[in-house]
Parts: C-alpha cells; sequence; structure tokens
C-alpha cells in the first residue's frame, strides 16, 4: 500500500512527531484513524447491512480483510454464529478495533472474534471459511499484490465459500474531482473532511483532508493520501479466475459476489 500522510496544528502550535517506524502496512492510516469512525461510518453501513444475510448464513467462519476500525465487523459479529477473524495490518486502525471488540464491561465477543495483526498473505486460515469480506483495500494493492491476496482469499474459502468486495474504480478520473465527508460536531469542535481524486499515472491519488475547528477557528489540519489501481470488471473476473474464483453478481449497493469454485466431479467408470 502506497501512503502519504501528514498531520500539523495551526502555526501557533509544535509540528507533529515524525511516522512510527515499521513497514508501509503497518504505517497505513496513522493519520486518519482518528477521523475514521467519525467521518467514515456512513458510507460503510450500507455495505454492513447488505453483509449480514450472507454472515447469517455462514456455517463454517468468517474473514474479513482489512478490517480497518471495525465498522463492518461488529455487523459480521452480530450477524453470525461462527468464529470471526479480523485482519487488519495497520496498528493505529488496530487500536481502534481491539477497543471496539472488547469493551470494558466485556460480553459474548471475545469468545469469537480472533484480531490478526497481518497480511492475508501471512495468515494460516486454509479453509476456515465460507464467507470472506474485502472492503476497500483490493484497489489500494499494486497489480502484484492484488492477485496474491485472491490467492489468499482462495487458500482461507472452503469450496463453494462465497467472498464480497467493494467494486474498484474501473477507470482514471479525467479531472480532480473533491467529495465531502461531511462534518461532526463533538463538544467545542467541529470535525470536517474532504477527499480529492486525480490521476497520477496509472493510478488514482487520494487526498483526504481533516479540519478540526473551535468557533468558527480551524485549530488542527490533518491529510493522507492513498493510491489506488483501477480495475475494469472484465480484467477482474479475469485475476479472480485465475485464483480459482468466480465472479457471480452484484450485491446492492455497489458489492461483487465473488464463489471459490468447487472442484469438479470426478467421472464415472463403469468397472
Amino acid at each position: 500500500m502506497h501512503i502519504r500522510g501528514e498531520t500539523r496544528r495551526a502555526p501557533y502550535a509544535a509540528p507533529p512527531k515524525a511516522l512510527p517506524e515499521g513497514s508501509a502496512e503497518g504505517r497505513a492510516y496513522t493519520v486518519s484513524a482518528e477521523f475514521y469512525d467519525l467521518l467514515h461510518a456512513r458510507s460503510y453501513h450500507r455495505h454492513a447491512l447488505a453483509l449480514t444475510g450472507p454472515a447469517a448464513a455462514a456455517r463454517v467462519g468468517i474473514v474479513e480483510v482489512g478490517a480497518g476500525t471495525g465498522l463492518v465487523t461488529d455487523v459480521l459479529i452480530g450477524a453470525s454464529c461462527v468464529p470471526v477473524h479480523a485482519v487488519e495490518p495497520a496498528a493505529a486502525m488496530r487500536a481502534v478495533l481491539l477497543s471496539r471488540l472488547h469493551p470494558p464491561a466485556g460480553g459474548f465477543v471475545g469468545d469469537r472474534v480472533t484480531v490478526h495483526p497481518c497480511s492475508a498473505a501471512e495468515l494460516s486460515l486454509t479453509g476456515q471459511a465460507d464467507l470472506a469480506v474485502c472492503l476497500r483495500m483490493a484497489s489500494c494493492l499494486p497489480p502484484h499484490e492484488r492477485r496474491g491476496l485472491w490467492r489468499a482469499l482462495a487458500d482461507l474459502l472452503v469450496p463453494g465459500g462465497l467472498l464480497f468486495l467493494d467494486r474498484p474504480p474501473a477507470r482514471l478520473p479525467i479531472r480532480p474531482t473533491r467529495r465531502s465527508l461531511g462534518e461532526v460536531r463533538l463538544g467545542m469542535d467541529t470535525y470536517r473532511g474532504q477527499v480529492t481524486a486525480r490521476a497520477e499515472h496509472d493510478r488514482i491519488r487520494c487526498d483526504y483532508a481533516y479540519l478540526v475547528c473551535r468557533q468558527g477557528r480551524v485549530v488542527r489540519r490533518a491529510q493522507e493520501s492513498f493510491l489506488l489501481w483501477p480495475l475494469t470488471r472484465q480484467a477482474l473476473g479475469a485475476e479472480l479466475a485465475g485464483a480459482g474464483l468466480v465472479l457471480e453478481g452484484e450485491l446492492p449497493p455497489d458489492l461483487l459476489r465473488v464463489r471459490r469454485a468447487t472442484p469438479a466431479a470426478a467421472p464415472h467408470r463403469t468397472p
């Protein structure tokens, strides 16, 4: 994952500390994690609700790759009765995820959910899931890593198991586009965000900008950039097929349904 991040206070404050050492995946979302649940939750809500049916139907296990802060993980746990594996290599996002999954009062959640601080390629969960979920992650990977992700997902799914992922962008934007992430009020502060997407060579650069305002004055600014690789549906289908996965159709809103192929039945031989 290719990420650029920066956070700073208004000019009268001290500069931010340097990013923590470690891999690029481990450093990912160092800036955005603070604002994620405040400004991104609504965009996850529709996807999470659409996954309640598949989660309730799971009979082996569920793996969520790129679990983030747990906005979807919560729903998968609540709708299912099987083990849930939440995979999140980014330390900043995982800190929020663990806090969400282990509230002070405790509860049943800890009996069924396991958090894996690694990438999908490093998992050892062969055949332990009949449902896999991968949201807002695949398009962040360079093509060779993305193809490795499909192989890892095929390995963890039982034959006939389902994978749901969000539709990747199909092409580069013609011109820069800007979209508001909304705003949230907490006490005296208002949190605002926006994302600007633009073409950068063969990729899409998404610049996320966050503002914290108090009484009409900006007290803090933060930004983080991500690179996405566009992928047409036809090319995606070909990549999935190469890993033994079949792109079947769509589940509203904008979720793609993929199934792990079942082995062909052995030919019957007359004795």
